[in-house]
């Protein structure tokens, strides 16, 4: 009976070093490799959805990436149109000879050019010019448009008009005057 009983005695012990062995491995397991894998796949779930946030904001700056490249472009297009020229000489002759010719293409009369003193300010000097002309008020129109459209950059001081003393409808005199720039450079 002793044997039975010293049998029982180390089955008992066994199974309750068996139980706590169990216990150990799974605790050492759950510490050693469910936990710190668990942690890991949360941070890693954590990375893909920010990584998810920023493709989808990505995405959305991208689909209005045409838009801005057209309004840029017609920026750039309206930018060349006021982008005027500052000349590093005064080159009066070069102006004389556009205005002239814009004078002869708007069929202009009696076109007279009196440049002034020049002024010299800090980077740039400005220039003078009075223009006298005749001819009816679409032809002044178009050779103001015109000059509006030079290159060289202007600024029109004043300009006078009245009807001409020839006394025909739609006939006026024009005096402008303007001033050119250059830089001192």
């Amino acid at each position: 009976m002793r044997d039975l009983r010293a049998q029982t005695e180390w089955c008992a012990k066994a199974q309750w070093m068996l139980g706590i062995s169990l216990a150990v491995g799974l605790l050492s397991f759950w510490v050693l490799f469910y936990r710190p894998s668990s942690q890991k796949l949360t941070d890693l779930q954590m990375q893909i959805d920010s990584k998810r946030r920023d493709l989808n904001s990505n995405r959305t700056r991208v689909q209005i990436l045409p838009d801005v490249m057209l309004a840029v472009n017609e920026m750039q297009t309206r930018l060349e149109r006021f982008d005027k020229k500052l000349p590093r000489q005064p080159d009066l002759s070069t102006f004389i000879n556009d205005v002239t010719a814009a004078s002869h293409q708007a069929a202009l009369r009696n076109v007279a050019v009196n440049p002034g003193v020049p002024s010299r300010y800090e980077g740039y000097a400005e220039w003078p010019i009075a223009l006298k002309f005749e001819g009816d008020f679409s032809s002044v129109f178009a050779f103001l448009r015109r000059a509006e459209e030079m290159q060289r950059l202007t600024r029109v001081k004043g300009m006078k008009v009245q009807s001409s003393s020839a006394g025909k409808p739609g006939q006026v005199q024009v005096e402008l005057s303007m001033n050119i720039y250059f830089s001192e450079g």
